[in-house]
């Protein structure tokens, strides 16, 4: 690769600031393409390809694209990073893994709590009908994040935060997945389960990475079929289906900077673009907005303390050297994330609506703020531990 462009671009790519960099590029250009032309935003996005008898899998228009489609590349990236992590990584030894996956549970159970507690209190049913919103967190970002933060954190603490944000993210897909889906088709669901069943067992007779990736295809068109989140069956795929060992790897690398350079750019380009002129910053909007950045801060920290505390008490306990305050203020950085709770807003709320504005703002405002927070609190912990 050299110093070719090419090469370059790969280098920023896996970089640990390459994630926030592209993606937060696709937010602030979406931010301001819609602010600025929301009518060009709009028709670009959403009405440009939309026709009343092209309406597959709601992949008429730039945004069904990039949602019901290209998100598969980074859902399969997850699929086969938990895959491998359960064979040969993190996941594979109980005591390793589980302090980190209850911090995961805890952490969404947490920020679901507090989001039907805060709707219950403020009468709000965007709150109360998006307690998955603020659940999952961003794997990408929280680690670039996380490298801001110095090289004195102990090594032991990116293990932990990967470990949890996989987690995290696989849990809130199953939630997603048994909570999104408006009408489910039993016909797809019984398609999927054998399919499913046939490409875990034919990708182990014959491990050949084309079969594979045609089993990944096949499994798409039957979450279509069911009428269940598209993407949501790259994770499948990826626990499903037995790769050779080298081109999973291989495969998985090519996946997961094809997510950062383009798909999770994309992503927040469709996504993260509000319709300025009907949001207005009072009322159940600004609700929506401050409870957000509450429920993702406080949430994330209650609930992964408490998960991990859950651990350490009966007998898991965290590596010696993640102090509890090292621990606090690492939870602070999980409410980093929008990838995730932007697909359970999409589906419950649709794209166009102002309490999808609403939460985008919120779930934007908290990620800005758990970042700098979270980046603060553990310079100045590994200055004085």
């Amino acid at each position: 690769m050299g110093t070719s462009p090419y090469g370059r671009l790969i280098r920023l790519v896996d970089h640990d600031y390459g994630a926030p960099f592209f993606i937060g590029t696709g937010v602030v250009v979406a931010l301001l393409w819609s602010a600025v032309s929301p009518s060009n935003y709009e028709t670009i996005t959403i009405s440009l390809w939309q026709h009343p008898q092209w309406n597959f899998s709601s992949i008429n228009s730039l945004h069904g694209l990039v949602v019901n489609g290209l998100m598969t590349v980074f859902f399969l990236a997850i699929g086969l990073e938990l895959s491998r992590e359960l064979r040969t990584g993190a996941l594979m030894r109980p005591a390793h893994a589980l302090p980190p996956v209850l911090g995961a549970l805890g952490g969404m159970l947490g920020t679901a709590l507090l989001s039907l507690l805060a709707g219950a209190l403020t009468h709000s049913y965007a709150l109360r009908h998006g307690w998955g919103v603020p659940m999952a967190t961003d794997i990408a970002f929280t680690l670039g994040v996380l490298a801001l933060a110095g090289r004195r954190l102990p090594p032991q603490l990116r293990i932990f935060l990967l470990t949890l944000a996989i987690a995290d993210d696989a849990f809130s897909v199953l939630v997603l997945a048994l909570t999104g889906a408006s009408h489910i088709h039993s016909a797809g669901v019984i398609a999927l389960i054998v399919v499913v069943a046939a490409a875990w067992w034919g990708s182990r007779q014959w491990p050949r990475s084309w079969l594979g990736v045609g089993f990944v295809i096949a499994i798409w068109m039957c979450f279509v079929w069911a009428n269940v989140e598209p993407p949501l069956s790259g994770v499948v795929g990826g626990l499903a289906i037995s790769f050779n060992e080298a081109f999973a790897l291989n495969f998985e690398r090519a996946l997961s900077r094809w997510s950062t350079a383009l798909v999770l750019p994309l992503f927040a380009l469709v996504s993260c673009g509000i319709q300025w002129q009907a949001l207005s910053l009072r009322g159940d909007v600004l609700t929506i907005i401050v409870a957000m950045i509450v429920i993702r801060i406080i949430g994330k920290v209650l609930g992964i303390t408490g998960g991990v505390a859950l651990a350490a008490l009966i007998g898991f306990k965290l590596h010696r050297s993640i102090s509890w305050r090292t621990l606090a203020a690492a939870a602070v950085l999980c409410a980093i994330g929008f990838t995730v709770p932007l697909l359970f807003a999409d589906q419950l709320f649709g794209p166009r609506s102002v309490t999808y504005g609403a939460i985008t703002l919120g779930l934007l405002a908290s990620s800005i703020i758990a970042a700098v927070v979270g980046t603060t609190l553990l310079r100045i912990g590994s200055r004085t531990e």
